[in-house]
């Protein structure tokens, strides 16, 4: 049972620092210091780590190596100044399309895994849906804004990609609170939550 909730408990952090490498970047000239490569990796750590709980989770395991795979070809392209991305747009909108499907799945399995150990009168699993709904409508806004502006010129368009960028940090920040809530479910193996070192606050 230790072992388990130990390997549970890793692997929902690798989710919500999977979360963090994917929103929040700190570029060195053209390059990111923080790469979404990472991210990808740290979620495929973390469906290899809930798979036992969720078998559902083994059938994104293909779109994590596929999405960390050309994650790291655009991060090692910036290195020359370049991006593997915005060459073909059918391409880059089969990519949103299974980046899309892939966020919905895999927080629909978290939730679904926060029902099952949440308290009885906890509401994490419903506000994990919550964020999964708001992250997935706004990914959705940006994939079709990136193919509109390609059609549509408006001097508009690049501040409403920051602004939607901001906002997914701010879901992303909330998704992260909620899965450091969820792991605090697996630190103690006769069902009392102990506090967890995570300084984010509960009911995000």
């Amino acid at each position: 049972m230790e072992d388990k909730n130990e390997r549970v408990y890793q692997g929902l952090s690798h989710a919500a620092w999977g979360y963090f490498f994917l929103h929040f970047d700190f570029n060195l000239g053209p390059v990111s210091i923080l790469p979404r490569f990472v991210g990808w990796l740290l979620l495929l750590a973390a469906i290899n780590a809930l798979s036992e709980e969720r078998r559902e989770l083994l059938l994104l395991r293909s779109l994590a190596i596929l999405e960390a795979i050309w994650s790291g070809a655009d991060w090692l392209f910036s290195w020359t100044g370049g991006s593997a991305e915005g060459h073909i747009l059918f391409l880059d909108l089969l990519l949103e399309a299974a980046t899309i499907y892939f966020h919905f799945q895999f927080l629909t399995d978290l939730a679904a895994l926060a029902e099952g150990y949440q308290r009885s009168n906890d509401t994490l699993a419903c506000r994990l849906r919550r964020r999964r709904t708001a992250y997935i409508l706004l990914l959705t806004a940006i994939s079709l804004a990136g193919a509109l502006r390609e059609l549509l010129p408006w001097e508009g368009w690049e501040w409403g990609m920051v602004g939607a960028a901001v906002v997914g940090c701010v879901i992303a920040v909330m998704l992260m609170a909620n899965l450091f809530e969820l792991r605090r479910c697996f630190r103690d193996k006769d069902g009392d939550r102990e506090q967890d070192e995570t300084a984010f606050p509960k009911d995000l």
